[in-house]
């Protein structure tokens, strides 16, 4: 990890430390760079406040932790704001749903079409599949509606 990195994540960490701090509530942080782009923060509480119906505060505090990483950092990442880790199963469990779709495409020599999902899982199946070989990834589709496709790479 480079001193900026460093220095970012321990940034982000103060900064949401404060505002837990505000409200009265004191979760465990957890802040990591996951990639050039991305910037993932589990946040871990024990109250009602930090429930797995909280999308609309994780939404907003990643807002706001983009602001911080542009205005304080010059940075534009993807913050994946997760509360009790909910997000990362998530995305683990697709990943590895996305690797035996990849399988089951070469096998058959057809493409697999995925259940429609949001934008960042459809994100995480692209990432999860860029260095599988044997396949490409595309998205098809609009709206809530739109889905990724795994195709067979042709000889």
């Amino acid at each position: 990890m480079t001193e900026k990195e460093d220095k970012v994540e321990r940034e982000v960490a103060s900064y949401l430390e404060g505002f837990f701090d505000l409200i009265g509530e004191n979760p465990g942080l957890q802040v990591d760079i996951k990639s050039p782009d991305e910037l993932y923060v589990n946040v871990q509480g024990e109250s009602d406040f930090f429930s797995e119906e909280r999308e609309k505060l994780a939404k907003s505090l990643s807002v706001l932790v983009r602001v911080l990483l542009e205005r304080q950092f010059d940075l534009d990442k993807d913050v994946q704001l997760d509360i009790n880790g909910v997000k990362l199963s998530r995305r683990k469990n697709l990943e590895r749903f996305a690797r035996d779709a990849a399988e089951r495409a070469i096998s058959k020599g057809r493409k697999v079409r995925l259940n429609p999902m949001p934008p960042v899982e459809r994100k995480w199946v692209h990432v999860a599949l860029s260095d599988h070989e044997g396949v490409k990834t595309f998205s098809v589709g609009e709206g809530d509606g739109r889905r990724v496709i795994i195709k067979p790479e042709e000889e």
